[in-house]
Formats: structure tokens, sequence, C-alpha cells
């Protein structure tokens, strides 16, 4: 059998660099940059680090401590009854346009996202906050939030990024399609300059109510070969560099000069099958696709074996709703012979739509999953699109898309609600059907909402077994990661927020004398 090679990675870098005198200006090497910064909108891992920046939320989480919450722009809260928490605003809060936060704003913010007033807004809706009922204004600094039903993840929803608060004189401007442009929150930095896909320019908001950010300005800078972000960051042209896999490493070990912090983050690289699709629509097809794939092999070839196979929809830093006994995603090539003779598969080229720079080595992983469904007789094409260009993943013609499952909290539902909850785009576009067996949408109801741990855990371990007979979607492995950077830069992984979260607030990295 085939197995990728990884070769013509490893390249020849200069001799070791010396680190430059400390400017309080950092410039960071990526691999994506979104083509808007509107956090009602956005959900993608590229949005992570500037979101960290740019907004502020009601309830903050600590990074470094799961299930630790603290006051963010709310200084107090607390439950009136079982579906309603008021909370007090801080007074004197200043959005990046001047404006004075009051509770306008958090109702202006948040009420769109939570009422969907708009298709625009249906990823954070469908993954967070499809049981929010609405936002009450009770006085000029305090509000109550409204949910249908009972939730514990209350606090949790209310601190994430995408349920930061903006400035209502934007959010009413009329200019809606350009907020992403030209984002006014409230964070520590403020955005100043912004080409979509490119570069985004942070300046340290001199304005802002808490401890003054540490940079002076802060430069993401659109990067997407691995390559070329080590060739920049040997060169003295970037400070950090992101998404540097452990072929890597050794150019990086051997410079004087530069450092690495290591992580695999509680993130799936995954396929999602259109379950609408006339060739994917196939349950056989699919189960024999998921059976065919060696992920002990593709960790091995694409990250050395520092990454993880997968085992179920879950990760260890969902903490105490973790269940170690999960493990449906299997290699078993016989099976998926037997399964693919039993399906009505018809030789129709599986189509494979992938980003192949925004996900770290989506393309050597598509190339290699290739051959393995090559194998067993599958016919694939690999359609490469560009992030952020002219896509096909909402196209119905579409059978196949590389994405990512992120872990957005702490939480097992951290993790399906990202991927398959009913009110989410991936069920909204076909790409999965809930009422497909009549058992999951009530496990769906327990795993969320349920008020015992071990119920929850069980519903979510029967919930796998679903997925292993509905297969519509494949997580193929964690890919290990490193962050590289010159040696006088130090933070630590925020373990508590969503991956490639960038700690760059106060007190959370030093650079040279900062």
């Amino acid at each position: 059998m085939k197995r990728l090679i990884l070769a013509g990675l490893v390249m020849a870098l200069a001799a070791p660099i010396s680190v430059p005198a400390f400017a309080a200006e950092i410039t960071i090497g990526v691999a994506s940059i979104r083509k808007g910064l509107d956090n009602r909108r956005e959900t993608a891992n590229a949005a992570a680090a500037p979101f960290y920046a740019i907004y502020e939320t009601l309830i903050e989480r600590d990074p470094f401590n799961h299930g630790v919450f603290k006051p963010g722009l709310a200084t107090e809260w607390k439950m009136i009854n079982d579906t309603t928490m008021e909370l007090k605003l801080r007074q004197g809060v200043t959005f990046h346009n001047g404006d004075t936060m009051d509770a306008y704003d958090v109702e202006a913010s948040l009420d769109p996202i939570i009422k969907l007033e708009s298709k625009r807004y249906r990823n954070p809706h469908g993954k967070m906050f499809y049981n929010f009922k609405d936002v009450e204004v009770i006085d000029d600094m305090t509000v109550r939030i409204h949910t249908k039903r009972p939730d514990t993840l209350l606090e949790t929803l209310l601190s994430v990024r995408n349920a930061g608060i903006r400035s209502i004189e934007q959010i009413n401007d009329g200019e809606e399609d350009q907020h992403g442009l030209n984002p006014v929150g409230a964070g520590p930095y403020k955005v100043t300059n912004f080409t979509p896909g490119e570069t985004i320019v942070l300046e340290r908001f001199e304005d802002y109510w808490g401890e003054p950010a540490p940079f002076d300005k802060i430069t993401f800078l659109r990067i997407p070969e691995v390559s070329t972000r080590v060739t920049a960051l040997v060169n003295g042209e970037i400070d950090i560099a992101s998404e540097i896999p452990p072929d890597q490493y050794p150019l990086i070990d051997r410079e004087s000069g530069l450092k690495r912090i290591e992580v695999t983050y509680p993130m799936y690289h995954v396929y999602l099958f259109n379950n609408s699709h006339p060739v994917t629509k196939d349950v056989k097809l699919r189960q024999a696709l998921t059976s065919a794939i060696d992920y002990d092999n593709l960790v091995t070839a694409l990250f050395k074996g520092q990454g993880k196979a997968p085992g179920g929809f879950q990760y260890r830093e969902v903490g105490e709703t973790y269940n170690p006994d999960l493990n449906i995603f299997k290699y078993d090539p016989d099976r998926a012979r037997k399964l693919l003779a039993e399906s009505d598969y018809d030789g129709t080229p599986v189509e494979v739509v992938i980003y192949p720079n925004y996900y770290l080595y989506g393309g050597l992983a598509s190339e290699a999953i290739a051959e393995m469904w090559e194998e067993i007789g599958v016919k694939v094409k690999l359609v490469q699109v560009p992030v952020g260009g002219l896509t096909r993943d909402t196209d119905p013609d579409t059978m196949i898309r590389n994405w990512s499952i992120p872990m957005l909290y702490g939480d097992i539902m951290g993790v399906m609600d990202n991927a398959l909850s009913e009110a989410g785009w991936a069920v909204a576009r076909g790409y999965f059907d809930p009422t497909a067996d009549p058992r999951w949408l009530k496990l769906y109801e327990i795993a969320r909402f349920g008020k015992d741990l071990e119920e929850r855990k069980n519903a979510y371990a029967e919930m796998h077994s679903i997925l292993a007979d509905l297969a519509p979607v494949i997580p193929l492995y964690q890919p290990a990661d490193s962050y590289a950077m010159r040696a006088d830069i130090d933070f630590e992984i925020p373990i508590a927020l969503r991956p490639f979260t960038l700690p760059l607030r106060a007190g959370q990295i030093t650079a040279g004398d900062l």
C-alpha cells in the first residue's frame, strides 16, 4: 500500500540569528486571515486570536483554568429564576469609536444572534446561542438575559468572543456589510488597518477600561506556506509563527535566537459529508469511506506520531464530561470493502473540496486519504478552493469538504454543538439529518441540558453509536502543532479558550524588556 511521503519540506536556513532590540511591536505570521472581523458572524479558527484582542464579553473566562469565571463588562451577575440571569454593567467602559457602553449596546449586540434576525448570524446562533430567548434592558446599566429553558452553560456561552459587546452606534449605522471591515469593540486593542485575507493591524486602545495592553502594535500577516513562515521568522521578518508542525522542529531548534511552544489542540481536522448529495447520501458508502482511513498512519506520516488519532467527538480538555471509553473510528479495510460492495456506489468520482493551506497539511492529508480510498475501489477527485474566495462549501454539488471541529469551551457540547447542532449550518444546508435516527434528538437533549453528569455522558456515548451508523462526518486527527518565536517572547497556551487564541493581553505575554 502506498503511503504519503513528506518530502521537500525541509529547507536550508541561515546561520543562527541574533535577537533585535525589543520594540513594543510584534508581527505574527499566520496561515489564514478571514475576510471579515464581525464577531456576530465569524466562528472560524482564524478569527480566534484577533477576536480575543478586539472584543470584551460580559463574563470573562480564566484562560488558564477550566470553569473559572470573572467579571468582564459585567461586574456581577445572578440568576433571578431558572431561565433569567441579571447582570450589572461596568461603569465607564469606552468603545473604540469613543462611545460609552450601556445596556442598549448589550441588547443590540446579542439580540441579532439570539433571535437569528439574519441568516448571516447562523454560525454563532446554531453553535452557541439557540437556547437564548432575548436581552431585556432593566435600566441603563442593568440587563437580564432570558433563556428558553434552564441552561447550566449560560456563563460559559456568555464568555465566548462571539458574545462580545459592540457599539450600538455602529450596529445601527445602516452599513452592516461593512461592520466586519472596521469592527468597534471595547477590547485592549483596536483595529487600525485591515486588508481582508491578508493583514490585520491592531494598536493599543488607550481608553481601555482594564490594564493597558502590553504592545503598542500587533500585526497579523498571512503567510499560508509553512516553510515560508519559518523562513520569515528566521530572517527576522516576523516575531511569532503559528502552526509549525513537527517536521519543521529541527529547523527551529538549531537557531539559538528562536524557540517553540508545542501544543496538540483540542481540535479535529475532519471530512464532512453532504448527506443530501446523490452520491454521498448512501450510508453504506459513507461507512466504507470511514473504515478505509488508516488514522494512525496519518498521524505518523503528517505529524511524526505527535498528533492524536480520533476515538470520538471529544477531547480530554472537556474536563469531567470526558469519556475515555469512546472509540468508534477505526481502520478496517476489509469492512470497508464489504460495505462498498453492499452500497450503490457506481464508480462516480467522489469529490473532496479542500482548502489546501487553511488546515495544516490539509492538502497532504487529502492526498493520502485519496490513496486509501482508491485502494478499496473508490475513485477520488480533490477540488482545491481558496479560503475567502468563491468556494463550494455551500454548493449542493459538494460531496465532501474538509473542515475542523475545535472545542469551543470545556464541555462535550463545546464539541458537538460546534459540529452537529440541530440549529447549526451543517443541518440547515443538508450535510446532516438529525431525524435520520429517532433516538438522536432525544439523546442530544439529555447530553446538552441534562443535570446529571453520568446521564449526560451515557447519552453522549449512545450518540456516538448513532454517528458510527450514520457516518455524517469523519474526524481524521488532532494535528500536532507549535508556535515558533523569538527566544525572548514568553507566553502559555490558554487551555480554557478555543484553539488558536493567543494570550496578547496584559499579564499574559512578555517580550524583551516588556
